[in-house]
């Protein structure tokens, strides 16, 4: 199995009991296990055979979250047409 590194996130958030953002951070996947989280200066020595991704524009959120379609109505809350509106009519508002 293919081990994997993330490099250079914009942000990376740790979910760890202090909650840490890190900027620029790294994040190493050995076997599909999230082995070690940090930033790029402090990172472990990697195998040649590691899989390395450079996350630079994005944000990196460790684990797996379902955040279906309510990501989308985050974006979507604030139109006017829709605040305040009964279920259906909130429905049609955001998706015509």
């Amino acid at each position: 199995m293919t081990n994997i590194l993330l490099t250079n996130a914009d942000l990376l958030l740790t979910m760890d009991s202090a909650r840490r953002e890190l900027v620029h951070g790294a994040l190493l996947i050995e076997e599909n296990v999230i082995t070690w989280v940090g930033t790029q200066e402090t990172m472990p020595p990697l195998d040649d055979d590691t899989t390395r991704y450079d996350m630079r524009g994005k944000l990196v959120m460790p684990g797996m979250v379902n955040t279906h379609h309510h990501f989308y109505q985050t974006l979507t809350r604030v139109i006017p047409a829709a605040q305040d509106a009964v279920l259906f009519d909130w429905l049609k508002t955001l998706y015509p």
